[in-house]
């Protein structure tokens, strides 16, 4: 009996410090200037070396087909915290960002930040946003081209 008792109240310590509830929340994602067909995947990733693409760092990810030129999507229990979000469209069907030369897109993307680039990719902290609140939007701008005509 004392042995059971004994084991009831160390279950129950371990549980109780170990089990911490951790806030989460709604982020939405309000994405303009679409102005092609195509799937639009959307990723959000923790902060890490590698972003975009470092699948260790993602933590959830969305497809959907565009419909207007302005949409939202909804990314339910998000923990809050420090992310960044990237986001292609795959205009031609292929399941991949398409590049040419030096890496640049040919399909259309975005970053948290509206970042945009000019010499080199993103990184993490130019793309951060911190998601603080319950029911937080972020606003987001696709980048239809490199050299203008957006």
């Amino acid at each position: 009996m004392k042995t059971i008792t004994l084991l009831i109240i160390t279950m129950t310590l371990l549980f109780s410090t170990s089990y911490r509830s951790e806030e989460k929340g709604t982020l939405t994602v309000s994405l303009s200037n679409i102005k092609k067909k195509g799937k639009i995947n959307i990723s959000i990733y923790k902060p890490g070396e590698k972003f975009p693409g470092d699948s260790k760092n993602l933590v959830k990810r969305q497809s959907l087909e565009s419909t207007s030129s302005l949409q939202t999507i909804t990314f339910r229990d998000i923990s809050y915290g420090k992310y960044a979000v990237a986001i292609y469209q795959d205009v031609n069907g292929n399941g991949e960002l398409d590049t040419k030369i030096f890496g640049i897109p040919t399909e259309p993307f975005a970053f948290s930040n509206n970042f945009r680039p000019k010499f080199g990719g993103p990184s993490f902290e130019k793309c951060e946003f911190e998601f603080i609140k319950d029911n937080q939007t972020i606003e987001i701008e696709m980048i239809n081209s490199l050299f203008g005509g957006d």
